[in-house]
């Protein structure tokens, strides 16, 4: 791993405690942490201030290495709290009861907080463990079988042999001094790119965040019908009735819905035909047609009186009105083949 700022800030004085180059005085010597060989102050009006070493220099990846091992464990020995934010599977709290849950809209994850501390008092460097080697090793205060490694991945992740081997392991990925700083400045870590968790147990909880979105067909009382999809969710489509005749079902905006038949709202005319709701329709007539542009027309407009356009008709004044039973056969075909498919829709009406 490379690291555009190869300066090394912090060193140890005569005691092994971690001194920061801002804090360094000219009297004391200091060493490397890695190589324990003695540095040098370079404070300058140009360079930014940094240790250097006397003779040879070590490997930078390996000073970031421990001096991480060092920092973070003497930061875990003296927080009080240290709160691990971890991914725990969740799932809908009404999933045993609503005809509309499922998995893939229905489940995810959930953000569950671990207090460490409550558990884990004392972190060491490279203490072994069941044949393995912990970069930092945290043992439980109850159970001496249950502890936690902190594996520091600067230029090696954890092998695998570690992983498979169920011990709950925290690897954090080491970049720069930064990433020390930011983990040591805090009382938290979260699980993410940069706070890789192993064998945690992830218990599945119960919450009300998932909300499916809905789309609703709404005939009303005017027998003016719409569908509605930026208002519903699983939540609320059965609160605040505003039609006559309403069906209400669960929505995926990249999925077409009963395509070959003007959509949900043909089905949704057809259903309230059918249930006595609505008496006539144009969608629904047998003397409707479409012309080249898309437009639909009504073939008896000249002898019934009528507009041309269907859009400008009033269908509940038509005297030529006749249901096509072909349209309403094939869309009540294409509804109940959806609900076949295990799919749910809840149809309400006004009494």
């Amino acid at each position: 791993m490379q690291h555009s700022h190869r300066y090394q800030h912090f060193a140890l004085d005569a005691s092994n405690n971690i001194v920061d180059i801002k804090n360094v005085h000219d009297d004391q010597q200091y060493f490397c942490p890695h190589c324990h060989k003695e540095m040098i102050t370079k404070r300058g009006k140009i360079r930014q201030w940094h240790f250097a070493h006397k003779t040879d220099k070590c490997s930078y990846d390996k000073y970031l290495h421990t001096i991480a091992e060092i920092m973070i464990m003497d930061w875990f020995n003296k927080k009080e709290t240290i709160m691990l934010f971890m991914d725990t599977p969740a799932k809908c709290n009404k999933f045993d009861s609503c005809i509309f849950y499922d998995e893939r809209n229905c489940t995810g994850e959930k953000r569950t907080p671990f207090n460490l501390k409550k558990y884990y008092s004392k972190c060491i460097q490279e203490h072994g463990y069941k044949g393995f080697i912990a970069d930092l090793y945290c043992e439980c205060d109850t159970d001496p079988t249950s502890p936690i490694f902190i594996e520091i991945f600067v230029t090696h992740e954890c092998s695998q042999e570690k992983i498979d081997s169920n011990i709950r392991i925290i690897e954090l990925i080491i970049q720069s001094e930064e990433d020390i700083l930011n983990i040591v400045n805090s009382s938290k870590l979260n699980e993410n790119d940069m706070v890789r968790l192993y064998n945690f147990q992830r218990k599945e909880s119960l919450v009300d965040k998932f909300a499916q979105p809905f789309q609703k067909y709404i005939l009303y009382p005017s027998l003016k019908s719409y569908v509605e999809r930026d208002t519903y969710t699983c939540k609320n489509y059965d609160q605040h009735r505003k039609g006559i005749y309403e069906i209400s079902m669960p929505y995926d905006y990249s999925m077409p819905y009963f395509i070959n038949n003007g959509g949900f709202y043909g089905v949704g005319k057809v259903k309230a035909y059918l249930d006595g709701y609505l008496k006539k329709d144009c969608q629904i007539c047998k003397w409707q047609e479409t012309d080249f542009m898309g437009a639909r027309f009504c073939k008896l407009y000249k002898k019934c009186g009528n507009p041309k356009y269907c859009d400008d008709n009033d269908a509940s004044k038509c005297s030529m009105f006749k249901e096509n039973t072909d349209t309403i056969n094939d869309t009540i075909s294409d509804f109940n083949e959806h609900l076949r498919n295990g799919n749910n829709v809840d149809i309400w009406k006004r009494k």
